[in-house]
């Protein structure tokens, strides 16, 4: 059974009993579908919550994360390429040494970066 018509089947279940109802009334048709078409698009919405299956919202995540970045142009970058750099700026967990952020300079496209410690009581 669809959406709509387990939609249209609680809605008639709602009416009290008897023939003066009409479970098949064009109201009541209309306000199933229209709760079918508000359970959909929260299923969708369920899905931009996680950087890792946004669509639709991937340009305010970007926004909101300061990317892109002087590494990457988003016209360089498939969806899926932007999913994946969104997600580790959004989800990354490490230690707090020197080969943690080499390791994250070097994910994001800084090949080339050192880190210089300039105080080594530190």
């Amino acid at each position: 059974m669809d959406i709509e018509k387990q939609y249209q089947s609680m809605v008639g279940h709602l009416l009290p009993y008897g023939p003066a109802w009409d479970k098949a009334d064009p109201i009541l048709l209309s306000l199933a579908l229209t709760l079918s078409k508000t359970h959909l698009r929260l299923d969708d919405l369920m899905q931009e919550i996680d950087p890792k299956t946004t669509t639709e919202l991937i340009d305010r995540y970007e926004q909101i994360c300061g990317l892109p970045d002087s590494c990457y142009s988003v016209e360089s970058q498939t969806l899926s390429m932007r999913r994946d750099r969104l997600d580790s700026k959004i989800n990354l967990t490490g230690g707090i040494n020197k080969d943690f952020f080499l390791q994250v300079l070097q994910a994001n496209g800084y090949q080339d970066a050192t880190i210089t410690n300039y105080n080594n009581d530190v």
